[in-house]
């Protein structure tokens, strides 16, 4: 397991103003990004399949979690520990390829890798604190962000699509995806 699992100072600067206000920060950076777009056909075809993929992993995690009821380490939570992020990631990277600036993509990492780390840990210490000895021994086993392997038959898992759609809200980040799109088709 990483040494440095849980580890996060909630009480410092960075944390306080962009891990706890990512969303704030969020509408701001997609208000910047309309700005600044310059989409081509080419760059929202290639970014909507990257980001896509992200939704559809999103989806997944979020119909196979079942958030404080208990340690969930099955389907894609099998794959990596953070699905939910993982999926995220490739949105936002898709989103900013669509965007047809080359600079949107180094922006996107420089924001969104140091709050996601900074969140993971905070959730990583609250699992651990939870769920103890599995926790850790889940850790040993399944990597973060990124899977060594690819989905398999023994990744299956308990899927609640009323869980995906009403309890975790997933159809407003696909809305949230076809309007960015549509969007940007219109303007290359």
């Amino acid at each position: 397991m990483s040494e440095d699992i849980g580890r996060v100072d909630e009480s410092s600067w960075f944390y306080r103003t962009f891990v706890k206000k990512r969303v704030t920060w969020g509408f701001v950076a997609g208000a910047l990004f309309v700005l600044f777009a310059e989409p081509t056909r080419q760059s929202v075809f290639w970014g909507f399949w990257i980001a896509l993929l992200g939704e559809a992993i999103r989806t997944w995690a979020s119909g196979t979690i079942v958030k404080t009821k208990q340690l969930t380490t099955h389907g894609p939570y099998g794959l990596v520990r953070n699905p939910l992020y993982s999926g995220s990631f490739l949105i936002g990277l898709g989103v900013s390829i669509m965007g047809g600036r080359w600079w949107f993509v180094p922006l996107f990492l420089v924001a969104f890798v140091p709050v996601y780390r900074g969140l993971v840990r905070k959730e990583e210490r609250v699992l651990l604190e939870r769920y103890g000895d599995a926790f850790r021994e889940y850790c040993r086993r399944v990597p973060r962000f990124v899977p060594r392997r690819l989905p398999g038959p023994g990744d299956r898992a308990p899927y609640d699509a009323r869980r995906m759609w009403s309890k975790h809200k997933e159809w407003q980040a696909w809305l949230g995806l076809y309007a960015v799109t549509l969007y940007l088709l219109l303007r290359a």
